[in-house]
């Protein structure tokens, strides 16, 4: 599985409403083990893309990659819907590997995988000899499966070697330096200060003196250029303060997310339960997925429902909603389908041709102009450039806060998430968990990810086991 080395030379991507990177230049060589981070629409599925020669760049070019064999599974595997997630994902990995690829190119694979699969992914990945490039947000993906990182950040791509920890220690380090060069300037700019303060107090005293000695205006003029000089000094660390502190602040985390999430009380019921369900079973024809099913929810309930790939969770969810797909039986009380926000894993509730303007205007009508740009900046849609931007312009964490915004634009009586952390920066999860913990109405929430389900403030956890739903009792 060796090739020529690929060869990236100048390359750009910019869209109207943002530069992702500009200026790229580096090369792919056999057995390269490259790993791509950055935030949510810093551009990683687009270079992607344009390795795989489905998208053209803004500027520059790529060579080298014409005559390989190429096994490419991308962010989302829209393919094969009768299938979970998870078996999705498998299918198109196994379609990948069997073309004996050159160059494997995923993008996102754990997305979708519960842990046991996740690790059978890791063990052939590490046993795949090949030139591999991975879009991960993943920290076991980047610490096991990569040598080389380029990270998408500030407008350019920063190409490092070594994994993901030897990449935050090597920041750590930067990071340390810097804010020690900082405190060290502060201090030297706070004695200049001093000593100018001084010299000045000084002068006062000796100028009185020379007056009566009537030397008082060459006296003066020493005075004047060495509190110019004083001033000069000041003025150099003051650069070099700025220079720091900008550097500082591309390094630390953005802009603390300042959220506002809030539900109308008339949204949220008191009383029954939103949900019972009471001997259910849910089957696709004459195939039972799952029996037995004993399930409530009162009006402010908070509930995740976890399980292996393939076993229910979509299933009970369609339920819920009163999809035609599923037939049931057994005592089911549910909220009308009106009444439920759906976030599902591919944000088929967004129109790719809508801009993020549009898609809150069709939810929310009564809104105004002011009202919606307002609204969309709790969710972090701040530019012009941002809030006119065509959904399929988007990556996946914009997606992800698009629907959430939209959804509490009308807010329902039951919020129901699956797998929302998929395709999702660090910073935007931790987002996402205060607007969960924020939320005042119910919400159920299906994910694999158990760290993120232990920061919300849940009710209740379930999980799904050999066709049954089953309460975890903490």
């Amino acid at each position: 599985m060796s090739h020529k080395p690929i060869t990236i030379t100048n390359l750009s991507l910019d869209f109207p409403h943002k530069v992702c990177f500009e200026g790229f230049n580096t090369q792919i060589l056999p057995g390269d083990r490259i790993g791509i981070i950055g935030r949510n629409g810093s551009g990683k599925s687009s270079l992607v893309k344009m390795l795989m020669g489905e998208m053209d760049p803004s500027g520059g070019r790529i060579s080298g990659i014409d005559n390989l064999v190429v096994g490419y599974v991308p962010q989302t595997v829209l393919e094969h819907s009768e299938l979970s997630g998870g078996e999705r994902f498998n299918k198109a990995f196994t379609e990948a590997l069997a073309v004996q690829p050159d160059l494997l190119i995923l993008d996102e694979p754990t997305n979708h995988l519960d842990q046991n699969v996740k690790y059978s992914l890791l063990r052939k990945l590490d046993n795949y000899q090949g030139t591999l490039i991975i879009v991960s947000h993943d920290l076991d993906v980047l610490t096991n499966t990569v040598d080389k990182l380029w990270h998408i950040k500030d407008g350019k791509i920063t190409v490092f070697s070594g994994d993901y920890n030897d990449y935050m220690y090597e920041n750590g380090l930067a990071l340390a330096s810097q804010q020690k060069m900082l405190s060290d300037l502060k201090k030297e700019k706070k004695k200049l200060k001093i000593q100018r303060q001084q010299e000045s107090q000084k002068a006062g005293k000796a100028g009185k003196k020379k007056a009566k000695d009537n030397d008082k205006l060459g006296f003066d003029a020493k005075s004047d250029n060495a509190q110019a000089k004083a001033d000069a000094k000041i003025a150099k660390l003051n650069e070099r303060l700025g220079n720091v502190q900008s550097s500082l602040q591309q390094n630390r985390l953005p802009e603390e997310y300042k959220l506002k999430f809030n539900i109308d009380n008339a949204y949220v019921q008191t009383g029954a339960n939103l949900v019972s369900v009471s001997f259910g079973e849910c089957s696709y024809g004459v195939h039972i997925v799952l029996s037995d099913v004993f399930f409530s929810m009162a009006p402010t309930d908070k509930v995740s429902i976890s399980g292996n790939n393939a076993s229910g969770k979509t299933t009970f969810i369609k339920a819920i909603m009163q999809n035609k797909s599923v037939n049931v039986s057994g005592d089911w009380v549910l909220p009308k389908p009106s009444d439920i926000g759906y976030l599902e894993q591919y944000y088929t509730n967004l129109n790719p041709d809508d801009t993020v303007e549009e898609v809150i205007r069709e939810r929310a009508p009564s809104m105004d102009a002011k009202a919606i740009r307002k609204h969309l900046n709790d969710f972090l849609f701040r530019k012009n450039e941002e809030v006119f931007a065509k959904v399929k312009t988007l990556s996946g964490g914009e997606k992800a806060r698009l629907s959430l915004a939209q959804i509490a634009a009308r807010p329902p009586k039951l919020l129901i998430l699956d797998e929302i952390t998929n395709n999702i920066d660090l910073e935007t999860k931790e987002y996402i968990i205060s607007v969960l913990n924020a939320y005042a109405g119910a919400f159920i929430i299906v994910s694999h990810e158990s760290g993120f389900l232990d920061r919300l403030n849940l009710t209740n956890k379930y999980f799904i086991q050999n066709g049954k739903l089953k309460q975890k009792f903490r």
